[in-house]
């Protein structure tokens, strides 16, 4: 599911030893449609290729199901003409659409601020390997260690006392071993904190697939997300609501909880919170 890149492959095994220390990058999470639609006519398996599980046991089922089987595919009509009944090509290109979305929720979770408990581990971490580098130095004699090292051994040294010894050695190359791994670290957690601070609570990825499949609708039929809102009124109470429903809340719940494992009352909360959240941020631009 995830491309590789030849290139990149050819460059690292170029790169000297001590640049490769630089460990995996993440790279964004890319969608081969040609393979996707092949699967999907052919009905094949797809290899898992997002970081949660249940991601891609959806996309495995939005890839082999068959045409018509499954819930989301009467919404084929949204990419046909009015009144047209959807056929099988405009199926394929709704089911391409949602596996879109699942990659598109998939990298805003991948790519979202880490939370403070990750901030601190990554930063104890940083702490113990600066403090390991220091001891495993501190295992060299003492003429030998920080700066005076990389001027190699003392040239007046008759008795010895500062010769390098079979373990001063290894600690020495642990301790190179060692110094990479830990900027590279550094370089992360500086590379985290420019990221911005999100508002509120971390997005779940309920709420990370609604916003996808949200943007998607836009662009697809230019309409509102808005739910019907069925409201009851007892006496001379306060209305209270008594569900919610629309065209948008259908489609999520055939894919999120049809598809997917989620609740409907938990797709309905989700699509609600995601609209109140639009029109927040729209009365907020009107405003300023």
């Amino acid at each position: 599911m995830a491309r590789g890149s030849k290139r990149g492959s050819d460059r690292a095994n170029r790169l000297p030893k001590n640049d490769q220390y630089s460990g995996p990058k993440l790279v964004r999470l890319e969608l081969d449609a040609k393979a996707l639609l092949e699967m999907i006519t052919g009905r094949r398996a797809i290899l898992p290729g997002l970081p949660n599980l249940q991601d891609n046991l959806v996309v495995q089922k939005l890839s082999t199901a068959k045409i018509g089987d499954l819930a989301v595919d009467q919404f084929g009509r949204l990419l046909c003409r009015e009144g047209a009944s959807p056929r099988e090509s405009h199926i394929i290109a709704l089911r391409l659409a949602l596996i879109r979305v699942y990659f598109a929720a998939a990298n805003v979770r991948l790519y979202a601020r880490a939370t403070q408990d990750q901030f601190k581990s990554a930063q104890a971490a940083l702490t113990s390997l600066t403090n390991a580098t220091e001891q495993l130095d501190q295992v060299r004699p003492p003429r030998q260690r920080g700066l005076q090292a990389a001027f190699g051994g003392p040239v007046d040294d008759p008795k010895g006392f500062d010769e390098l010894n079979d373990l001063g050695s290894k600690c020495s190359q642990i301790r190179m071993d060692i110094v990479p791994i830990m900027l590279d670290l550094m370089r992360a957690i500086e590379d985290e904190k420019t990221k911005p601070k999100p508002a509120g609570e971390r997005k779940k990825r309920l709420r990370t697939l609604v916003e996808a499949l949200a943007n998607w609708w836009r662009s697809v039929t230019g309409k509102s997300l808005a739910p019907y809102v069925y409201a009851k009124r007892l006496g001379d109470r306060r209305a209270f609501v008594v569900g919610r429903r629309g065209h948008f809340i259908e489609l999520a719940q055939a894919l999120f909880s049809s598809i997917d494992e989620f609740k409907d009352s938990e797709v309905i909360s989700a699509v609600t919170n995601v609209h109140e959240s639009e029109l927040a941020k729209a009365k907020q631009q009107l405003a300023n």
